[in-house]
């Protein structure tokens, strides 16, 4: 940590308390990678730490009471992290008592913003907000109890989300007020949105409908997708030209041009195509029914299909970077590649679930996940209990 502008950057001996000398004895793993000679070199380092830290307590022990007292009360306030890293189960959201049919949410999309703030939505108009990456939510009210399909914000105030019947809801103060839109007529889902300013986002819906609105969400102009198979998701790239959507069928269709022309891309499958995430105008991943990912290194001129090793209905998609990414589904399924695909690899969850429907990261080492039954995992070290 850098020293603020005048602090003392020396620290003197006797300043140093024995908070910042705890030794932790570690249990090292034989199959591990770790042989004999580490352990025999783990131990000689150990011992001189051990007299190290006993000389300098030795030469601070006439040191002033308060000043040792203030230096252990500010380690003490800064909690260490250490461990593995693993999903942990968050409390089911929201608590019975606070949504209107009496049951749990079936949660079916996130978005984070940055490393804490994020909202989630589902069934029966369920919004929940967390300013704490998760680990505390908050049940918003919005006035509907339609399900809730995907939600998209461009900042830590103002969002928007989609559901059942056209349901369109706009929040511009984090969600304090959700206001319901117009809603577009005619359809009897919206299952994906995407905005990638205050004014500029898409939708869409079943039968093919894609729908691009100008001025953040009061109005809606309907686009010529030319696919009539329901449209599941969408991502726009943060140039408001280059869009991916894919559905039923294996219905894959992209735009270069803000959505005045969409076309088909070839899957080269023929089922259900859930999930589509670009982290670049090249790069992008699809995931889908019976275990299907697929791989674009050009923009999905070209797609090919990566071995899962599931069978699951994967239903969301994330990728962190280029080779980071998670593909999460039914049968409680989160699969991680950290190779751009080549291979990917389960990740275990503490509780079941009967599906994980949305995942996001925030950086390597963070991350969420939700799904049916109200359930929210916590990618990182273990939380206390």
């Amino acid at each position: 940590m850098k020293a603020a502008q005048g602090q003392n950057r020396s620290i003197l001996p006797c300043q140093v308390t024995t908070s910042l000398f705890r030794i932790k004895w570690l249990r090292i793993k034989l199959d591990e990678g770790y042989n004999r000679s580490t352990m025999k070199n783990h131990t000689r380092l150990s011992l001189l730490i051990f007299f190290l830290v006993a000389g300098v307590l030795s030469a601070c022990s006439s040191a002033d009471p308060e000043d040792g007292s203030s230096s252990q009360a500010s380690a003490a306030s800064q909690p260490e992290a250490s461990g593995p890293l693993l999903w942990n189960i968050l409390p089911q959201f929201p608590p019975r008592d606070e949504v209107i049919s009496r049951r749990l949410l079936g949660l079916n999309d996130l978005t984070m913003v940055d490393a804490n703030t994020a909202w989630i939505v589902g069934t029966d108009g369920g919004i929940g907000y967390t300013t704490n990456a998760g680990i505390d939510w908050v049940l918003q009210k919005t006035g509907t109890a339609v399900n809730l399909t995907s939600v998209s914000f461009v900042d830590a105030a103002q969002g928007w989300v989609v559901g059942t019947a056209g349901t369109l809801l706009h929040t511009t103060d984090s969600g304090t007020t959700w206001t319901p839109l117009e809603g577009i007529k005619g359809v009897f889902t919206l299952d994906g949105i995407d905005f990638v300013s205050a004014t500029t986002g898409w939708t869409v819906s079943d039968t093919g409908g894609v729908y691009m609105s100008s001025d953040g969400g009061v109005s809606w102009t309907k686009q010529e997708s030319n696919t009539k198979q329901d449209l599941i998701d969408i991502v726009m790239l943060d140039d408001g030209q280059n869009g991916w959507a894919v559905g039923w069928s294996g219905t894959i269709i992209h735009t270069a041009d803000a959505g005045a022309t969409w076309t088909e891309q070839n899957s080269g499958v023929a089922g259900i195509l859930n999930g589509v995430w670009f982290i670049d105008a090249n790069i992008g991943t699809i995931a889908g029914s019976e275990g299907t990912i697929l791989r674009t290194a050009d923009g999905g001129v070209t797609w090919t299909q990566q071995t899962s090793n599931t069978t699951a209905d994967l239903i969301g998609i994330f990728f962190f970077d280029a080779q980071n990414g998670w593909a999460v589904g039914s049968k409680n399924t989160i699969m991680n590649t950290t190779d751009g695909g080549t291979t990917w690899t389960q990740q275990k969850t503490s509780t079941a679930s009967d599906a994980i429907r949305a995942v996001v990261f925030t950086s390597l080492d963070s991350g969420l996940s939700a799904g049916s039954g109200g359930h929210i995992w916590k990618w990182g070290t273990k939380l206390e209990e």
